[in-house]
């Protein structure tokens, strides 16, 4: 995952799959019937995919991972979902030792971690495919709003780990219902970010309310919170990152020089 949002061009797979890239390695897994590593690798490529920009590919892998569910009901979700739900727990990947964290010691630690970050990042993608209106608006919308009901209850046991995750997910559903009140949620999502030091979720909270100021046709405010949001990606050093925004200021530099 660093590999690829630093934007370096090493295959992190070469040393443990004898050159195999990751899509082959994927389909090894797959094919292999391996369950939790296939379902590992696919979080992490949603996760990737979405924060690139390429929400095909994202919304791609989101049905794949459904698909692997169904094929192995039971097997992989069942005890995750449990201890989720169970337990007031607070385990985050992208923690680091100053946070305020429970942590826990449990065989289904690593599972947790990446349920609550793809369950964070695929209510994302379903709300982000619900805006477009299309014949499937009823799928996404439900991945969001399930993703909310999750978020809210993670929230209430450990709010420095959920809540600025919460209120970007509030706002983009708000964004979805033509709703004035996501821009408040952006600023909130933003603001937490900040003060409990997420600096990649900082960065994309900016980047969300520079999309939805740019759907508002205020793109001179638009055009701050994408500066703002290449300093997080800069700090996190997501060097891919930084590159995609810089091209959405290139475009928008211009316009906001001709208007004033």
């Amino acid at each position: 995952m660093a590999f690829d949002l630093m934007g370096l061009e090493k295959n992190a797979y070469d040393s443990h799959y004898g050159g195999l890239n990751e899509d082959a390695v994927l389909d090894m897994t797959i094919k292999n019937k391996v369950a939790a590593l296939t379902r590992t690798l696919n979080q992490k490529i949603r996760y990737v995919k979405y924060m690139c920009g390429d929400m095909d590919a994202a919304a791609k892998h989101y049905d794949l991972q459904q698909e692997l569910y169904a094929n192995c009901a039971g097997q992989a979700t069942t005890g995750e979902l449990g201890l989720v739900l169970s337990s007031e727990i607070c385990f985050c990947p992208l923690c680091r030792p100053h946070l305020n964290t429970r942590w826990i010691h449990h065989s289904n630690s690593g599972r947790t971690v990446f349920f609550f970050i793809t369950t964070f990042i695929d209510g994302l993608i379903g709300l982000y495919f619900a805006r477009k209106h299309r014949d499937d608006e009823a799928k996404w919308t439900g991945v969001g709003e399930t993703a909310i009901e999750h978020m809210a209850k993670w929230a209430k046991s450990c709010s420095w780990n959920f809540a600025n995750k919460l209120s970007l997910l509030q706002a983009e559903f708000f964004f979805l219902k033509d709703d004035e009140q996501a821009y408040s949620c952006y600023k909130a999502s933003i603001k937490q970010a900040r003060e409990h030091r997420f600096n990649h979720e900082e960065g994309l909270a900016h980047e969300k309310l520079a999309t939805y100021l740019l759907h508002k046709n205020n793109h001179v405010e638009a055009l701050h919170h994408f500066q703002s949001a290449k300093k997080c990606y800069e700090t996190w050093h997501a060097h891919l990152l930084v590159r995609r925004v810089e091209k959405a200021i290139a475009v928008l530099s211009p316009l906001c020089t001709s208007s004033r």
